[in-house]
Formats: C-alpha cells, structure tokens, sequence
C-alpha cells in the first residue's frame, strides 16, 4: 500500500497521497479527536477524585480521633524533675500528691582480685562453684585449667537469668571478675561457695589484700529502693513503682529527690487534633472550591463545574461544622468556628475555657455519652465521621465516581479503537480506489496523447 500510496497522482496529477491525507485528516479531527479529548477529561477527573478521596480521608481519620473516649482519657503529669519522672496511663485518675526522700534500689556487684590475664587459670584443682542470688543457686563446674575467661562464661550460661558475669581490665595485668545481679532489691545479694574440699576457696574466697589478692569482695550490697508518698514511707525492690497507684508508674533516678506530682486531663492532645481536623478540613475546603470553579468573566472553571454531587459534599461537611444540637450547643462555642470566607479557625482561649468549665460536657458534645435510661446520644464529631464514612467507605460515594470514571475511560478507549479501525479501512479503500482511478486516466492520457500526435503527423502530410 505504501508503494501504491506515494505513486499516487502520477497519471491524473489530482488523486494524490496529499489528497487522501488532508481527507484523512479531517476526519480524524471530527471522529478521533473529541474522543482523545474526552479520555483527557476523564483522567484529570480521576486525578480529582483521588486527590479528593485522599483529602476526605484524612478529614475522617481526624474527625474519627474527636469522636473517639480514650483521646479524653488521656492524661498529662506535671512535676517530673531530673530525680522522679512519672507517667500516667489514659483513664487513670487525676490527681496530685508529693514524692520525698527518694533512695534508690541498687544491684549487687561482687568484684574478684586480680589475675594476670583473661586466660589465667583460677585453680589448682577440680571442684563446684555454686552461686546464690535470689533464693536459688547456680552450680558452675570447674578444673585445673579453668581459665578466668571459663569461668565468665561459664557462669553466664548457669546463672545468667540472674547474674551477669563480666572481666574488667583495671590495668597492666589486672583482670578481674565481676558479678552482677540482674535485678534490684534486697533480695538479689550475690554469694559464692565452694564444694566441700573444692581449692576455688583458696583463690575467690575473702578478698585480702595481702593473703588473698585474688579474692572476691562485695562492691555493693543490693537494696530495695525506698521514698515517701504522701509523708508515707514505700518500699520496693525496683526503681520503677508500677503498684502504688493503679495506672501510674514511678520511676526513681536520683537519690534525695523531692517533686510535687500533678495528674491531668490531656487538653494539648485534644486541641492539637482540633488543629489538625481545622487544617484537614481547610485544605479539603479549598480543593473543593477549585474543583466546582464557575468563573465565566475570567475564563475560569473547575473540573467539576456545574457538578451538583461534588458540590453535594461541600454543602453537607459545612453544614455538620455549624449544625447546633439539641442542647443549643455548637462548635463556635469551643473555639471552632467559620469566617466569612469559609475558613475553620480555632481560638485556643475559648476552648480552654470551655474545657476548664465543664470538660466532662466538652467530651459529652464532642464525643457522644449515654444517660441515666442507658441511651446513648452521639457527638458532633461521631456524626462527622459517619458523613464522611458515607463517602469515604469502599461502597460509598467515592469509590462509586472513581469506578464511574474508570468505566466511562475503558468505554471511550473501546470507542475510539473501534473509530480507528473504521477509519483505517475506510482509507486503504479509498487509496486502492484513487490508484484504481490514476491508473485509467493515465492510460487515457497515454491514449489522447497517440491520438494527439496521429492526428498531428495527418496535418503536417497534409501540407
């Protein structure tokens, strides 16, 4: 076809391959073109429906955190210093109360003399070492040549749930071995004995400096922690106190310190996700706006201009942010409000007021709560959050415009392969033709042309 194509003209100089692509051409801009133009605008819309869904999602996700108790169950502590640090689990109870006096649990640490090297033996014979910590004992089996470097480890994988044993290089030929106790308290005092007649005795028993270089001394002595709560003197094992008080800990750093502790409702947690719902919800707002643009004077117009279900959402999200309930209460009232253009804005003062008021009423509006009858009334951001859900959900409103969008695009493609296909053969026809016509009038030509120069010869011998 191509050969037939660019010898096309040839013979009548008029059906030529720049006739049949102009002709072409023009059909395309009529058949091919609109639908090219409308697969466009449905994918800037599909664009405009994700980004729309992904904003709806977030705007949820915050509303969501509003609507849900355990954000006002929250709790902030004040009073931690450097010595006391406390923290409070969500629910437990708001309250204040002094912690003085604070002596730290501490481990024990027995330290053994020194040993030349890592790799010094630590006996003269065979025997069995036991060590005692916390009510239970830990046999470690040795020999002559048990080196220091054994021993560690081989306590270790004993007693190791219990005791840490390491080697401290304190200098030029100065290894020594030292036991840790794992946990704090009274009750974790590290001892060592040796079997009956074992020789370990001679070089880890009782650290002297002049008879026994290589024996073991007590570092320090494990002890319970202890502090006064409330002018009451406590007592535990560890450092961290999980039991005094249900859903708080206490945790002791230094020793001597004194604090005065208070337990709160978290109000920052709360209006830092009324900031966050404001920013989701102007950003939302804005989009929205773009999208539904009908600005004929300057030439302006969104995406989904004069589309009365996008500006649906719009109308339905505003109307849930001022609504007033039953009780005559609304947003405004805690510091969350509208301006005249439409954008959330939220006044910290007022919401501090509110919440310093009534907070359980705060949480009542906001959250929902259940009467003295057991029935339940939801909240301003619970009913958000089921709008939204209306149209975030994977049968709702979104996925709905997206599968229609997607449909609409696969539609056009099928349109526009099948507009192609017409198209194609419709004008390898009409090129097979026009080659079929150049082709007779050439011969024509050729014929008028012999003719032409008979008849010429005749009048020439004439004369």
């Amino acid at each position: 076809m191509a050969g037939t194509v660019s010898s096309l003209g040839i013979g009548s100089s008029v059906l030529t391959a720049d006739v049949i692509d102009k002709l072409k051409a023009n059909d395309t801009a009529n058949m091919i073109t609109p639908i090219d133009n409308k697969i466009t605008s449905q994918a800037q819309k599909k664009s405009a429906l994700d980004l729309l869904s992904s904003l709806l999602s977030s705007f949820k996700a915050n509303a969501s955190t509003l609507s849900d108790d355990t954000l006002y169950q929250k709790r902030s502590v004040s009073g931690n210093t450097d010595a006391v640090s406390v923290t409070a689990l969500s629910g437990s109870d708001i309250q204040s109360f002094s912690i003085s006096n604070t002596v730290l649990a501490k481990k024990s640490i027995l330290e053994s003399g020194s040993f030349l090297s890592e790799t010094a033996t630590v006996s003269s014979g065979s025997g069995t070492m036991s060590v005692s910590v916390d009510g239970s004992s830990y046999d470690i089996n040795y020999t002559s040549t048990t080196s220091l470097l054994d021993l560690k480890e081989s306590i270790n994988t004993v007693a190791g749930t219990k005791v840490t044993a390491s080697i401290l290089q304190t200098g030029a030929n100065e290894y020594h071995l030292v036991l840790t106790s794992k946990e704090t308290g009274a009750s974790q005092n590290i001892s060592i004995s040796d079997s009956v007649g074992g020789t370990l005795n001679n070089e880890l028993k009782t650290y002297d400096v002049s008879t026994n270089p290589t024996g073991t001394q007590s570092i320090q002595t494990a002890s319970d922690a202890s502090f006064k709560y409330n002018g009451i003197t406590i007592t535990r094992a560890s450092n961290s106190v999980d039991d005094l008080i249900v859903g708080v800990t206490i945790n002791l750093l230094q020793d001597g310190g004194s604090t005065n502790i208070g337990i709160a409702q978290n109000t920052t947690a709360i209006s830092d996700e009324i900031k966050n719902l404001a920013t989701s919800y102007n950003t939302l707002i804005k989009q929205l706006d773009d999208m539904t643009l009908t600005d004929l004077a300057n030439g302006k117009v969104g995406i989904f201009n004069g589309d009365n279900t996008i500006k649906a959402i719009k109308r339905e999200v505003t109307k849930m942010m001022t609504s007033v309930d039953s009780n005559g209460q609304s947003l405004a009232q805690y510091g969350i409000g509208l301006t005249e253009a439409g954008v959330m804005t939220f006044t910290q003062s007022e919401f501090d007021a509110k919440m310093s008021a009534d907070p359980t009423g705060l949480e009542a509006f906001f959250s929902g709560s259940t009467n003295a009858s057991g029935e339940y009334t939801e909240g301003v951001f619970g009913n958000l959050d089921a709008l939204l859900n209306s149209y975030t959900d994977s049968t709702g409103l979104m996925s709905t415009l997206i599968d229609a969008s997607k449909k609409e695009t696969k539609s056009l493609n099928t349109e526009r392969e099948r507009s192609t296909a017409l198209l194609t053969a419709r004008y390898d026809t009409m090129t097979a033709r026009f080659a079929m016509y150049d082709s007779i009038i050439s011969k024509l030509n050729n014929q008028f042309s012999s003719l032409q120069q008979q008849i010429s010869a005749m009048i020439n011998a004439d004369g």
